[in-house]
């Protein structure tokens, strides 16, 4: 197979098969992988996933990771580039996103040898469907989501791995704090709103104590 990459891609070999990438930055600190499956004849483009940050702006588990299958928006239609990673022609491209725990790869020295961890998330959450836009969407064959987890498991690997991930993580973050002020600023302005009736409420009740007082 030599010869068949352009210069600044990789390769990464699941139980499926042989996968070239190449790594690129979104912009908001997202890592973009363009990926293509490898054959004996040659690579063809399968499509891209992308890894960031958990999107939640006050996540309640620490560290997820946001794994998007294509590039683009949260909505199904803003997306391109979605991967073709189903086993199945009517189910061929993956959909959605999945939360993932990077911890979930971190062996214990002291325990029992095993086989390699994998990420972790339930097939009922992975979607697939005939078409990048529109069609119906059905829940991914066992199949599927095994090839599935294989490949994001070493993705996850790569991304955590990578010596740019810190500088995108921090970028992310910065995305994150415009909308962490959303979602403070109207919790402020209620608060403010709450002290402003309970020092009416105050000024009222001091009024008729002072009255009681002259009385």
């Amino acid at each position: 197979m030599e010869g068949i990459f352009m210069s600044g891609t990789q390769t990464l070999t699941t139980q499926t098969g042989t996968y070239s990438y190449s790594v690129s930055e979104g912009e908001n600190g997202e890592t973009i992988y363009d990926l293509s499956r490898v054959f004996q004849d040659g690579a063809l483009p399968v499509g891209a996933i992308v890894i960031h940050p958990d999107y939640n702006p006050f996540p309640e588990v620490p560290g997820l990771l946001n794994v998007q299958f294509g590039k683009g928006g949260a909505e199904r239609d803003e997306r391109t580039d979605v991967p073709m990673l189903g086993e199945e022609l009517e189910a061929a491209f993956i959909i959605g996103h999945q939360l993932v725990n990077p911890a979930d790869l971190d062996v214990d020295p002291q325990a029992e040898k095993e086989s390699a961890p994998k990420v972790r998330f339930l097939r009922g959450h992975l979607r697939a469907a005939a078409t990048e836009v529109k069609s119906p969407s059905t829940t991914a064959s066992k199949a599927t989501f095994l090839a599935v987890q294989d490949l994001v498991t070493e993705l996850v690997k790569i991304y955590r791995a990578d010596k740019a991930t810190a500088k995108r993580e921090a970028k992310y973050g910065k995305f994150l704090d415009a909308q962490r002020a959303e979602v403070l600023a109207p919790q402020i302005k209620e608060v403010d709103d709450q002290i402003k009736a309970l020092q009416l409420r105050k000024a009222q009740l001091t009024d008729k104590l002072n009255g009681y007082k002259a009385a």
